[in-house]
């Protein structure tokens, strides 16, 4: 915002001496020409816009192809370049409002890493100390993230929107003490009125009920739907509120999290937010295709951790206090990570782990995403895995539901299929599914997509899980998906029109500002 200040008042000091310039010239010549007044200075004041806005993108010291996309926006619409500059182009991954979260993150982590020494003292059994890519990611993830692994969980694994709002519902129904709710997208429907509903009885019985709901994500529902919970005795607030959607430059930093916590005892972590849609009753995508975990275990206590992290950021209130963190009675043998990735983290956390993943993979990679916006580090560890013999499968919507993106991320196919990469559009309904699964070794759930807004901009949570029997649950299910798919050649793919070749460049083009 400083920068945007800055701006404005340069070009405010620098129209006044071109006004008074002006006036001072026209008095002498005596000679009026308004017109031609007022276009000499709009000349200026536009040459000055781009010639500063251009300084401060290379002064961002960013990827080199974004900065030379900036630019050209810059120099061919200098206007319009100008605006959403502002709104989408500068990098607030550091600026003040998430250094600020950082730091009360960290003293929040400090204290409550203290309840978890007695979980994460252990170290690697002999299996996981075998297996190079498990360790590398654990060593990785507690070193950028302090993603401690936890040991003893119980999940189960959803593929269907329905199937897990279904099992949601019930869990809510029953809750005694305590429901923790973070979603991006929450919809005014059906849906959305019966989640409303069962936490407002929920409410009445006594339980305490926690919501943080993106406010661009969720931006259709009315406020007396919050209304109506906050009056029950519930607690809503929208995480970084955008009140002008189309003038705040916070638009662009979401938390595209979907977490919840139940009675610190039920966790939940994956792709499904919640309405019709995700429930399969869309007219135009049918079955939602999706993938998302129940956690019983110590793993909810890290759910908790970030949860309430958020909750400070957004209410300004700790809850760090022992009854939100009960110790975890489950012997079932289940290692897991909980990683997550934002504009207020140090490192591009979940783009480190699937470039792990793709580049320590020895037989097979297979990816499901719904937009595949890549970064060159992704692109080049695809095409470098895949020409060493890495069977490598991806799998995307046939149907888009963001046109731009659905564009963008087919531009990446003839590059891919070239090197032999195999892509999959999946035919029955959406698939929404973020899922990458390496070698029958590991697996990663969670929100991010295969692309740069989810690598780079949006807050972020995933799961990765370290054992057999779950790995080898979303290989079946996901060698069931390809049956509802179609295979993508390259000869055929070549055929497509001139027009979306076309469609397809741009969007590329504008992919690094996406």
């Amino acid at each position: 915002m400083k920068r945007i200040l800055w701006i404005l008042l340069s070009l405010i000091v620098l129209s006044v001496p071109i006004v008074i310039f002006y006036y001072s010239k026209l008095s002498i010549l005596k000679q009026v020409n308004f017109y031609n007044i007022i276009n000499e200075i709009f000349n200026y004041v536009s040459v000055f816009i781009i010639v500063s806005i251009i300084f401060l993108v290379i002064r961002e010291n960013s990827n080199p192809i974004k900065t030379i996309a900036w630019i050209q926006i810059l120099i061919f619409l200098p206007i319009v370049g100008f605006i959403l500059y502002i709104f989408f182009g500068i990098n607030y991954r550091k600026r003040k409002i998430f250094k600020m979260k950082s730091r009360t993150d960290e003293i929040s982590i400090d204290s409550f890493l203290q309840t978890l020494i007695p979980y994460h003292n252990k170290r690697l059994t002999l299996k996981e100390q075998k297996d190079p890519l498990s360790s590398r990611l654990i060593t990785l993830m507690q070193h950028n993230d302090k993603a401690f692994l936890s040991w003893h969980n119980k999940i189960d694994i959803f593929f269907s929107g329905k199937d897990k709002i279904n099992q949601l519902f019930l869990d809510i129904s029953r809750a005694k003490e305590s429901i923790h709710l973070e979603y991006f997208s929450i919809l005014y429907d059906e849906t959305g009125f019966l989640l409303k509903e069962l936490l407002i009885d929920r409410l009445k019985a006594g339980v305490e009920i926690r919501i943080i709901y993106d406010s661009v994500g969720s931006w259709r529902i009315r406020h007396h739907y919050w209304e109506e919970i906050i009056k029950a005795g519930g607690e809503c607030y929208p995480f970084l509120p955008v009140y002008f959607p189309f003038l705040s430059s916070k638009l662009n930093y979401r938390d595209h999290r979907k977490i919840v916590i139940i009675d610190n005892q039920i966790g939940y972590i994956g792709g499904v937010n919640i309405g019709n849609k995700y429930m399969g009753m869309s007219k135009k995508f049918g079955n939602w295709r999706d993938s998302h975990l129940k956690i019983e275990g110590e793993a909810v206590l890290l759910l908790q951790k970030i949860f309430l992290l958020d909750w400070s950021f957004v209410s300004n209130k700790s809850l760090f206090i022992d009854k939100y963190f009960i110790t975890h009675s489950t012997n079932d043998y289940l290692p897991m990570q909980i990683v997550t990735s934002g504009p207020d983290s140090d490192w591009e956390n979940i783009l480190q782990v699937y470039f792990t993943m793709i580049s320590s993979a020895q037989k097979y990679i297979y990816i499901q995403t719904p937009y595949m916006v890549l970064d060159e580090s992704i692109l080049m560890a695809l095409k470098t895995a895949s020409l060493s013999g890495i069977d490598i499968k991806i799998m995307l919507p046939e149907k888009p539901d963001h046109r731009l993106v659905y564009y963008g991320s087919r531009s990446y196919y003839s590059e891919l299929i070239s090197c032999g990469v195999k892509i999959y559009e999946y035919t029955k309904g959406f698939i929404h599914s973020k899922m990458i699964l390496v070698d029958d070794q590991i697996v990663s759930i969670g929100t991010a997509n295969m692309d740069l807004r989810s690598f780079k901009q949006n807050f972020e949570i995933n799961a990765l899980i370290y054992d057999l029997k779950p790995v080898l649950e979303v290989k079946k299910n996901y060698l069931n998906d390809l049956e509802d798919s179609h295979l993508i050649y390259e000869e055929d793919f070549k055929k497509r029109s001139f027009y979306l070749k076309i469609l397809e460049s741009l969007a590329r083009l504008f992919s690094p500002i996406l």
